[in-house]
């Protein structure tokens, strides 16, 4: 009998231990189905079934399984998602989630992301979340809800502490397929130091809250195929938000319909971007318009509508790490307000401690239709340049629009500013690609057609290097209208070298007295910039880059800002062809100054970091100071003489007569009547 018990009992620890596969787990819970049914979960869309489905999953991964939501709508706080796990949703079931903070609070503070008072942007509550796992899944036809358009959740823009649908963290082989994600209260979902990713058809709408981008990818080795994202934020978008760069994806096949930037690499970029390929995307404008409002909050650019995205394609590295080896082809845009951003900024130097780059970038095979005068641009910071980056096979059609005054447009630096196309808060001075501090920036067969007459040349490049354009440029369009060239070098046009700089090839070049296609007005070895006010054209400010250096011309000295005098009489001087403007004139200037104090036509005469509050102070060039003081004619009607018109930095502006003070005190704003040019 003793024997008989010890065999039986011997024989049950055998099929136990036969059970165990190769890393250990109980051979009885291999590839199992379990319904949340079975665990108490209520499909009415008003019972809390937190704990049914995390039962379910929990149960799931003593082994491996599935863990199956069947039709009908379940209403669940944060569950947590465990190894060897595939959460499938069947079709018609919806997955919706809870819309009280104090849920997602509870399950991720301080037990999953420490105390609330130090918590990120980044590391936020989620509706699903796992951590530190591997071979999971969500797949199916159902649906994930968020419900992020309940008052219940801040809405404001960047508010911390917003739940995701989709947070994955430090997993390897992961899938997300077939489902639908819905309303958002934050990002849809979010891949960080993931290792294996695929995303599969997988249809995103969220214009439920701010910050709702569609696909958030942090994370090495990943794959997205086939996907529909309309989203408020950003479509797709690649960041690097740890040290370790987000590097080897492969996106393709996609449709993304966005209001802020439909393809993007960044905003953070603190590890990096690495061998990354976007092809055979289609994008357009998204279907709601919530929050951004661009045609209102973007009114400067002249964009024709609310609902566009910013930009098509945003590629920035800003944070100080290595954006390298990108490629993003055969892309269809239009509804854009600018097709294509290229940024390397001087944001942060967490890791590294040095400036970011960003090189070794194609672009190719883009067809695009823009919605505003704010073009295309590539532009790195003076501690660094963008370098190595190539566009060809590219169609433009663009709205135009652009004026005189925006060709002459000044554009800041803003190194440390958040990237954005619309960052420089200017309509930039090329209608077609805005480039600065760049090196080896190759374009070829680049198309470009315009809705609308723009007086802007099609290039501008400002600190440009060995850098060429070829098979683009229509025959009918002269090289001052094609290509602008300041501190440039070794750029070619189709193979010739171009010689040209501050807008002018050396058979365009004004001669003396003449005024360029970008409005400056060059006299002696002296440049100024001109700005026309109705019929009138006024000598504004010096030019930045042209600080007077000739001392005397035709026998006149120089005056405090580099206008000249009559050095006998002491009577102010204009070249040929220009002369003082009147009271009148002035009052009409007064007027127009005073109608739109922060419209960019005026900032020469009110900002003092431009040339009219400059000048020439004991052989330097300098800011004056307080204001500007500019000799009129005199005012024969009256008999009033030596009258001045006077601006200060606070913006007052007055028109006196000066008869009691020398004359030579005082700039000169030459003006020249339109018809005379």
């Amino acid at each position: 009998m003793k024997n008989s018990i010890y065999i039986i009992l011997f024989l049950l620890v055998y099929v136990c231990i036969s059970c165990k596969d190769d890393e250990g787990n109980n051979g009885m819970y291999q590839n199992r189905t379990v319904n949340i049914l079975d665990y108490g979960a209520v499909a009415d869309g008003q019972t809390d079934n937190t704990s049914a489905i995390q039962a379910a999953i929990d149960d799931c991964a003593k082994g491996s399984g599935t863990v199956v939501v069947p039709r009908g709508t379940f209403l669940t706080g944060p569950i947590f998602l465990k190894s060897n796990v595939n959460l499938h949703l069947e079709k018609g079931a919806v997955l919706l989630g809870v819309n009280t903070m104090a849920d997602y609070y509870n399950a991720f503070y301080p037990a999953v992301f420490g105390p609330m008072t130090s918590s990120s942007g980044v590391y936020t509550p989620s509706l699903i979340y796992a951590d530190n796992v591997e071979n999971i899944s969500v797949t199916g036809s159902g649906t994930i809800n968020g419900q992020g358009e309940s008052e219940n959740f801040p809405h404001e823009n960047n508010a911390k502490r917003r739940p995701k649908l989709i947070f994955f963290i430090n997993c390897k082989n992961v899938k997300v397929e077939g489902v639908t994600l819905r309303n958002s209260a934050f990002w849809v979902q979010h891949y960080l130091m993931c290792d294996g990713v695929i995303l599969k058809d997988l249809t995103v709408y969220s214009h439920s809250n701010w910050n709702n981008d569609g696909i958030d990818i942090d994370s090495k080795n990943v794959e997205v195929t086939n996907c529909h994202i309309d989203t408020d934020d950003d479509g797709i978008c690649f960041k690097s938000d740890t040290p370790l760069s987000c590097e080897n994806v492969v996106v393709k096949d996609c449709v993304i319909k966005s209001n802020c930037n439909a393809i993007k690499f960044g905003t953070s970029g603190f590890g990096g971007f690495k061998n990354i390929a976007v092809s055979d995307c289609q994008v357009s404008k998204a279907s709601e318009d919530n929050f951004r409002h661009w045609a209102i909050n973007m009114a400067w650019s002249g964009v024709t509508s609310n609902n566009v995205a910013i930009a098509g394609i945003a590629i920035e590295s800003v944070d100080g790490a290595a954006l390298e080896d990108v490629s993003v082809s055969n892309i269809q845009m239009e509804d854009v307000v600018t097709p294509i951003f290229v940024r390397l900024g001087d944001r942060n130097r967490t890791y590294t401690g040095v400036p970011s780059t960003l090189r070794n970038v194609v672009i190719s095979d883009i067809t695009a239709k823009s919605e505003s005068k704010l073009s295309c641009s590539i532009t790195g910071v003076k501690a660094a340049s963008v370098q190595n980056v190539t566009l060809k096979n590219i169609t433009l059609n663009l709205l135009g629009k652009g004026t005189q005054s925006d060709a002459a447009a000044s554009v800041p630096e803003k190194e440390a500013e958040y990237p954005e196309a619309n960052m420089f808060k200017t309509v930039l001075p090329a209608s077609g690609f805005y480039v600065r501090h760049a090196d080896n920036i190759t374009f070829d067969n680049v198309q470009m057609t315009f809705r609308n007459p723009d007086a802007r040349p099609y290039f501008v490049f400002d600190d440009v290097k060995n850098s060429a354009i070829n098979n683009s440029r229509p025959e009918s369009v002269a090289d001052k209208n094609f290509l602008k060239g300041i501190s440039i070098s070794n750029i070619s046009i189709d193979g010739v070298l171009f010689e040209g700089g501050g807008g002018e090839t050396p058979d365009d070049k004004p001669g003396p007295g003449e005024i360029g296609e970008d409005g400056v007005f060059t006299v002696g070895s002296n440049s100024y910039q001109t700005q026309i006010y109705g019929n009138l054209r006024w000598m504004v400010t010096n030019s930045k880059e042209g600080i007077p250096v000739a001392k005397t011309y035709e026998g006149k000295s120089e005056g405090e800002n580099g206008y000249y005098y009559d050095a006998a009489g002491k009577n102010s001087a204009c070249p040929p062809g220009w002369r003082l403007p009147t009271w009148e004139e002035a009052e009409i200037l007064k007027a127009t100054i005073e109608a739109n104090p922060g419209s960019e036509a005026v900032k020469w005469w009110t900002d003092a970091d431009f040339g009219a509050f400059a000048g020439i102070n004991s052989g330097n060039w300098t800011l004056w100071g307080e204001q500007g003081v500019w000799r009129l004619a005199d005012r024969e009607s009256d008999g009033r003489k030596y009258c001045t018109m006077t601006i200060k930095k606070d913006g007052t502006i007055s028109i006196e007569e000066g008869s009691s003070k020398n004359p030579r005190w005082y700039s000169v704003r030459c003006v020249q009547d339109v018809e005379q040019k």
